[in-house]
């Protein structure tokens, strides 16, 4: 989706896997401010459909050491 372009990223070692650090409502902002008036449940299905997950944050437990 043109629109995270500049909020995507993704795993160096799985091409497939990508994610985006906006949230549901900035998304549907975004597309609005495009002409693409949509709900955060729109936005949910667009996600799937382009294979983006959510990011889950991972403890570290070798920190400190």
């Amino acid at each position: 989706m043109r629109v995270l372009e500049r909020h995507t990223a993704g795993s160096p070692m799985d091409e497939t896997l990508k994610w985006t650090n906006l949230k549901r409502h900035e998304i549907a902002e975004l597309l609005k401010e495009e002409g693409i008036e949509v709900s955060v449940t729109v936005v949910d299905q667009l996600l799937e459909k382009h294979h983006f997950r959510k990011r889950k944050a991972v403890k570290n437990s070798l920190v400190g050491l």
